[in-house]
């Protein structure tokens, strides 16, 4: 799983409440499906040029609606949203086509499209400079409603070099309560970023932590450890230290660890996940696998690469819609449904199927709150044609779940006619730890010990060790349907004190070695209890058919 960045989609839980770890790797799998930046707000390199963009502006011009009547193609922005291309395609959104300048930037929105399901807004900004490497991104995109409160949602843009503007789309999951609300789009403060590079003096044959200062644009220090994984492996967890950067400055940077060969080429790790939440929220980690050859080959050294604001422009580019739903409000089908799914999540049915030219919605009831449906992955077939999707993870959990697929184009007056079916594949089952049932680690010390146990019925593989007046407690087992121990946790009394996760494990990955971290540890002994473990069905596949007509 190569270069994901993961930022904005895990929020760091409080110091008291570190079960929540397992609800942020929750949110880390969501953004899987973006493998070069897994938020939908993605940045393609262009060429914009700092020294064209007015910088440091404090006065907010006044800015004009106008419009224009120039549409573009919008597929390869769409490329990876078969049904908001649809729409488009089919011609169905609502022309907007409305405009506002500020600073020599206009920012343009073309076209819009609210149904059942979602609000769609087509985008482009033109930055009216000549190009250079740089990236170009926001410190705020909102949707504000009528009472200016903010709708949720994301966007994603990338550069169109032919038309010299990029175009991009924000998303939303609201629903229009009206056939025609006011609604406010905007964007405040254009920023210009470039990728840099510092050298890190990083010695891989030397086991200790190890930190470096930086001091300069707002990273004050880096701290990597190093932890053996296996004969050829090696863990590398990076923490980086930042220093009067807001948080959107923070997020904005893309701190990565760098491996480079003698050509300065990338090496590429088996495994790299960035934008972890750190101990506080000055610092972010990063965690990565590469095997010792590659860290040891002659010639390979070592940088911090990040994103270094260059430039921005201040201000707001604002614009009041009138949206309309009018145009899709009749190619909407909503079925009530009553289906039980068992053998998905006992006590758990699909309650509602909503059908919109750009998705298809299914809501599923479940029987306890913040119940999590045990497949990873899930496909809707209609008619022949498969639908992708999943589920969505911006939805309130307390005892729903919804599954989002992007429709295509297709008759929907024919739907009750077609044959419909979910498919969802690979399981993953949650247990909860015992509270009556501790594994006992005896002679702590920086000497790493090793014990087996039987947990949940299945053979575990424990080490234990000091580093940095830190413990780590890492488990393992040789059975792959054992799918891991999320985290652990001990007695102070009657308080949980419970381990920070040191690695980034994805359900259904395959990978069961875990790692938590104890701070501060002083004890030669412990006792320690098992917070939650997962179980691995990973060709586990099950269909079931959803017919409309007997509803």
């Amino acid at each position: 799983m190569e270069d994901e960045k993961i930022r904005e989609a895990i929020k760091k839980a409080p110091s008291v409440t570190y079960p929540d770890f397992d609800l942020m790797w929750n949110k880390i799998e969501q953004n899987k499906e973006w493998q070069q930046g897994s938020k939908m707000r993605w940045f393609q390199r262009n060429n914009l040029s700092k020294a064209a963009v007015i910088t440091g502006i404090s006065a907010v011009m006044i800015s004009t609606p106008v419009y224009a009547a120039i549409h573009y193609n919008w597929t390869d922005v769409l490329s990876h949203k078969a049904g908001i291309h649809s729409v488009w395609e089919q011609g169905l959104g609502q022309t907007i086509d409305q405009s506002v300048s500020n600073h020599g930037i206009t920012l343009t929105v073309d076209t819009a499209f609210s149904d059942e399901n979602r609000t769609v807004l087509l985008y482009t900004l033109n930055p009216g400079t000549s190009y250079k490497e740089e990236t170009l991104s926001y410190d705020k995109v909102e949707l504000l409603n009528s009472d200016g409160q903010i709708i949720p949602g994301n966007y994603y843009q990338r550069w169109n070099a032919e038309i010299g503007k990029y175009q991009g789309y924000f998303e939303t999951d609201y629903v229009l309560n009206h056939k025609r609300e006011n609604l406010r789009f905007s964007i405040t403060n254009v920023v210009l970023t470039e990728k840099t590079e510092v050298p890190l003096s990083y010695n891989p044959a030397n086991q200790e932590t190890q930190t470096f200062e930086v001091k300069k644009d707002g990273i004050s220090t880096v701290r990597i450890e190093t932890f053996e994984q296996s004969e050829k492996d090696t863990l590398l967890n990076t923490t980086v230290h930042f220093e009067g950067l807001d948080q959107r400055q923070r997020e904005r940077t893309w701190t990565t660890f760098t491996v480079l060969d003698t050509k300065n080429n990338i090496v590429r790790g088996s495994k790299n996940v960035y934008g972890i939440p750190g101990a506080s929220s000055e610092e972010t980690e990063s965690e990565q696998i590469y095997t010792k050859k590659q860290l040891i080959a002659d010639g390979t050294h070592f940088t911090l690469s990040y994103e270094r604001e260059t430039g921005r422009t201040s201000g707001e580019w604002g614009m009041d819609l009138t949206l309309s739903k009018s145009e899709l409000e009749n190619s909407t089908i909503r079925e009530k449904l009553d289906l039980p799914v068992p053998e998905m999540l006992e006590g758990s049915k699909i309650t509602e199927m909503i059908v919109t030219p750009s998705e298809v919605r299914l809501i599923i009831t479940n029987q306890e709150k913040y119940a999590h449906l045990p497949f990873i992955d899930y496909e809707l077939e209609i008619g022949g044609k498969q639908l992708s999707g999943g589920i969505n993870y911006h939805t309130n959990p307390s005892k729903k779940t919804e599954l989002r697929f992007e429709m295509m184009h297709m008759d929907l007056t024919s739907l009750h006619e077609q044959p419909i079916s979910l498919t969802a594949k690979k399981r993953v089952d949650e247990y909860k730890g015992s509270e009556k049932t501790s594994i006992r680690l005896s002679n702590i010390s920086t000497k790493p010990q090793h014990l087996q146990t039987k947990y949940g019925g299945y053979t575990v593989d424990w080490t234990y060790y000091l580093k940095d007046e830190q413990l780590y407690v890492e488990s393992s087992s040789q059975d792959p349907t054992f799918g891991g121990i999320n985290q652990t946790y001990y007695y102070d009394g009657k308080e949980k004190i419970y381990g920070k996760p040191v690695i980034v494990n994805f359900r259904g990955e395959g990978n069961n070695k875990s790692m938590d971290v104890y701070e501060n540890f002083a004890p030669d002994q412990l006792d320690i209890f098992v917070y939650m473990y997962t179980v691995d069905h990973l060709n586990e596949k099950i269909t079931i058919p959803i017919n409309l007509k007997d509803q």
